[in-house]
């Protein structure tokens, strides 16, 4: 039945135009899921700290938890479960790896979910919010690279680990010194998640003579989530006790110029020092701490740069 859909969707999308074709293929480009992972770090720069928090740990742990999902599952893609259907190129190019769940899917709902709750009492930004999770969701079946159970798995795993966030963070803030007792247990699952991965069999299936799914590969997904949530936790906390910015801006100015400024450093740490640290430390170990400093980055080094911003502002 999944297939028929796929199918069914791939006859609409053949027919409907360039430009539809395109804003699909947009929603599930690297450029948008870049953007969708700064979402959370303008509204902590910006707008409102706690509830930039709330989507930083939404958005990490569900992404721990559908790389455990997803190698655990290893479920192939639906053009390889069945050659009928042709996903669109440059959208089966992103596509690698295993299948369910949506990971897409997963990181819309937790980030546009748990700003839109954030906001709740507002109504549109909740409704907007869950029209653009719902639109990001169908573009992955429209695309052809995802099974309707991947998306729908996906964006429940987002909604649930916002409550999950939601729960964790009224806990820890009850009492100041359950914050170390969340980092080391928080460490712990994610080490026993890493050895997990890492040491399991899997799948070695082989088309034409071409792995279908290299494992390495897999793995490689796996520390990306692992140093990404660990650079949040170790951030959130530095900022905590040492930082303690004011995320109100006083004017649109410091705003913007936040945003830039923190944009530039967050994109110097992904780019060029990524790339480096990959290169020199391997696919595994400089993945985790690449996304380990992009984080750490955007929680606490970039804070550490809004005193000395407004003074300047002030100023001038």
């Amino acid at each position: 039945m999944d297939i028929d859909y796929l199918l069914w969707l791939q006859g609409m999308r053949e027919g409907s135009g360039p430009v539809v074709q395109a804003f699909f293929a947009f929603l599930g480009s690297e450029a948008a899921t870049v953007v969708l992972a700064l979402v959370p770090c303008f509204v902590y720069w910006c707008l409102d700290k706690e509830r930039g928090v709330l989507s930083l740990f939404a958005y990490s742990s569900s992404w721990v938890f559908n790389q455990l999902v997803k190698n655990t599952v290893c479920c192939y893609r639906p053009w390889v479960r069945n050659p009928r259907v042709t996903p669109v190129p440059s959208a089966r190019e992103g596509a690698t790896g295993y299948s369910f769940p949506s990971t897409h899917s997963q990181s819309a709902a937790a980030v546009l979910m748990s700003i839109g709750w954030s906001w709740r009492e507002r109504v549109w930004p909740l409704v907007a919010c869950a029209t653009v999770t719902l639109l990001v969701g169908f573009s992955r079946n429209f695309l052809g690279v995802h099974a309707p159970q991947d998306v729908l798995v996906g964006m429940a795993e987002g909604c649930l680990f916002v409550w999950v966030a939601l729960r964790l963070l009224s806990w820890v803030n009850e009492d100041e010194g359950r914050e170390l007792r969340f980092m080391a247990i928080s460490s712990l699952v994610m080490v026993l998640f890493l050895a997990y991965v890492t040491l399991k069999p899997y799948p070695m299936d082989y088309v034409g003579g071409q792995l279908l799914v290299d494992p390495r590969e897999m793995m490689v997904d796996c520390y990306k989530a692992v140093g990404g949530a660990w650079g949040i936790l170790v951030g959130w906390f530095v900022e905590r006790h040492w930082i303690r910015f004011d995320e109100h801006a006083t004017s649109l100015s410091e705003r913007v110029l936040r945003m830039v400024v923190g944009l530039a450093l967050v994109l110097l740490v992904h780019v060029p020092i990524g790339h480096a640290l990959v290169g020199l430390a391997g696919p595994l170990a400089g993945q985790l701490v690449r996304h380990l400093l992009v984080f750490l980055m955007a929680t606490a080094i970039v804070p550490m740069t809004f005193a000395p911003m407004r003074r300047v502002l002030q100023r001038r």
